[in-house]
C-alpha cells in the first residue's frame, strides 16, 4: 500500500456488506450492520444489548439451539443451517445461519453470525430447497400458530391449498400432526 493509496474504514465497511451479519458476546447481541437491520425490521435500540432470544420464535427455540450449537461451535467450525426466525415486528421468515465461535473453550464468547433471507429468492442451501417457496410462506405462519383459514387470507389463497401445503410439509418432515412439524421446523 502506498501512501496515496486511501487507508480502509473496516467499521464503514462492516456497516455496508452485503449480508447480514450480527456479533454477539454471550449471546447478547453488541454489533449488527445495515443489513441485519433490514432483515430483522429493526432499528439499532431494538437489537443491540439485547439477548438472541428476541429473534427466535420462542425462549425454548433459543435455548435448544444454543445447546445443540455450543458443541460445534468449541470444534472452531463454521455452523451453518436453515431455520425460522422473528422480526421485531413479530413475523416470522426463513433464513441461512451461519456461525463463527472465536474462543473454542467458550464458543458463545464472542461469536459471528450471518444471515440470509430465504424468502428474497436468493441462493439456498440443500435444506431449504427441498420446500417449495409457498410451503415456506405456510410454515413460517404455522410456527406463529395461525390457522388454514388464517393462513389462506395473508397469502391470498384457499385454505384448501393450505392444507395442501401444510400435507406436503407433514410428508417432507415425517411428521404426523401439526405440532410435531412445528417442532421439527423449530429444530
Amino acid at each position: 500500500m502506498t501512501d496515496s493509496t486511501p487507508k480502509l474504514d473496516y467499521e464503514d465497511l462492516f456497516k455496508h456488506l452485503p449480508v447480514a451479519v450480527i456479533v454477539a458476546r454471550e449471546r447478547i447481541m453488541v454489533d449488527c450492520n445495515t443489513r441485519a437491520l433490514e432483515l430483522f425490521r429493526a432499528k439499532r435500540s431494538d437489537i443491540i444489548a439485547q439477548s438472541f432470544s428476541k429473534l427466535y420464535p420462542e425462549q425454548k427455540d433459543f435455548t435448544t439451539t444454543g445447546d445443540r450449537l455450543a458443541p460445534l461451535l468449541a470444534k472452531h467450525a463454521v455452523f451453518s443451517d436453515d431455520r425460522i426466525m422473528r422480526r421485531v415486528d413479530g413475523s416470522y421468515f426463513w433464513v441461512t445461519v451461519c456461525g463463527f465461535g472465536y474462543n473454542p473453550k467458550r464458543p458463545f464468547e464472542l461469536a459471528i453470525w450471518t444471515f440470509t433471507d430465504l424468502s428474497q429468492g436468493t441462493k439456498q442451501s440443500d435444506n431449504a430447497s427441498m420446500l417449495t417457496e409457498r410451503e415456506r410462506d405456510v410454515a413460517a405462519l404455522l410456527v406463529h400458530g395461525m390457522t388454514s383459514k388464517e393462513i389462506g387470507k395473508e397469502l391470498n389463497i384457499s385454505p384448501r391449498t393450505v392444507d395442501i401445503h401444510r400435507a406436503s410439509l407433514l410428508r417432507k418432515y415425517g411428521a404426523r400432526a401439526t405440532q410435531d412439524l412445528i417442532a421439527r421446523l423449530l429444530a
